[in-house]
């Protein structure tokens, strides 16, 4: 149903190991990174936040 509601939609990202992001190929589906499974949702950035969340989270981390 169309109430006139409209959408955006938005690129979001994430940043995770090459060996994440081969298993969710792999898979089909991906499934959240031990941080995520933990909190109950998978973090995400907006191309705005990305840049912080990789200083944050992931600074000096290999193989991204």
């Amino acid at each position: 149903m169309n109430n006139g509601a409209r959408f955006v939609i938005a690129t979001i990202y994430k940043i995770l190991s090459t060996s994440e992001w081969r298993e969710a190929e792999r898979s089909g589906v991906y499934r959240g990174s031990a941080d995520d499974k933990r909190d109950g949702f998978i973090h995400f950035s907006t191309a705005e936040q990305t840049l912080g969340t990789y200083e944050k989270y992931f600074a000096g981390k290999p193989d991204l």
